[in-house]
């Protein structure tokens, strides 16, 4: 994690490709430069982006978590429970914080703990929570809920332009920033992804950092699962699903290193934004989901080479040095 006030090369890069993908959505329609539309596009990313924080934190320690969106069924449908039951707005979206923080804890002690491999935990939970959502929620859904519940995902402030679910997606990246950038918390997250026996000479906790992270990401996709419910009205058992690929796509395509030991959160959230306009734009051109999901996949790639291409051109650049 660079500590410098200047933003590094990668960040600069995405600052300027959002700038481009801007441009060419504004080419697509005439409403898009509007206040209105710009705000309410940012709906496209709040909930993978609230996923994205919290697998940024795992992923640092060189591990994954690919039940995020799992989680965030379990917590839909914990809602829709808590609301058929009567229970008031603040205590239930405790209950399903908390609720999303066992899912990351049975990661986490999966993984750390009994070290096992995190790909193939985050798997087999995925599948999981899934069939926990559909056995609690069922596939009908439950969609009476009340204005209370909703007003998270749903509100506008300043005159009906701004979602109050932005101000809470910029609430979660600035602890999320500050706990990896400026804590000696966030300082083990990655010394662990660069070298795990070097951070255990060193005396770091590995199997209670590491547990700690995939904690957050429950607790954060939990959180998602309340936008979700203001956004939609529904809890269902499929809720989020096949929402995974935008999440490691935004973590990649940010910088975050996928072996773990580097990257940015200001990155991930640029990285968000850049994916945000960029399906706003095909949403405008009328371009279908799967042609959406071939861009993800293709920048997804893209972000698994980034270092290697990187390291190249720097290779290239120090040889008439070198000669």
């Amino acid at each position: 994690m660079s500590r410098k006030i200047a933003l590094p090369v990668w960040e600069l890069t995405l600052v300027l490709m959002v700038i481009a993908a801007g441009a060419w959505s504004s080419t697509l329609s005439e409403y898009y430069l509007s206040v209105d539309q710009i705000f309410g596009s940012t709906r496209f990313f709040i909930i993978p982006g609230l996923m994205a924080l919290g697998l940024a934190m795992v992923v640092s320690t060189g591990e994954i978590d690919i039940s995020l969106a799992s989680t965030i069924a379990v917590g839909t449908v914990t809602l829709s429970k808590l609301a058929a039951f009567g229970v008031p707005a603040p205590i239930a979206i405790v209950v399903v914080v908390v609720v999303g923080c066992l899912c990351g804890l049975i990661n986490g002690l999966l993984v750390a703990r009994w070290k096992l491999p995190s790909l193939a935990v985050t798997l087999g939970t995925m599948g999981a929570f899934r069939g926990f959502a559909f056995i609690v929620g069922s596939e009908v859904g439950y969609t009476d809920f009340s204005d209370a519940y909703l007003y998270t995902g749903s509100e506008y402030v300043f005159a009906g332009i701004v979602p109050v679910s932005l101000f809470v997606f910029l609430a979660a990246a600035l602890v999320v920033a500050f706990v990896m950038h400026r804590t000696i918390f966030g300082r083990q997250c990655f010394s662990i992804g660069l070298n795990a026996d070097a951070a255990w000479y060193a005396g770091v906790d590995i199997v209670r950092t590491k547990i700690l992270t995939y904690v957050a990401a429950g607790a954060l996709s939990a959180l998602a699962s309340v936008v979700w419910i203001g956004q939609y009205g529904s809890a269902r058992g499929d809720n989020a699903d096949g929402s995974i690929l935008f999440v490691v796509t935004a973590v990649v395509l940010g910088g975050v290193d996928i072996n773990g030991g580097r990257g940015t959160i200001g990155g991930v959230v640029l990285a968000l934004c850049l994916l945000g306009t960029i399906r706003n734009g095909m949403g405008l051109a009328n371009i279908g989901g799967p042609s959406q999901t071939v861009v993800l996949g293709a920048l997804l790639v893209a972000g698994v080479l980034r270092p290697v291409l990187a390291a190249a051109v720097l290779k290239l650049a120090r040889r008439p040095r070198a000669a």
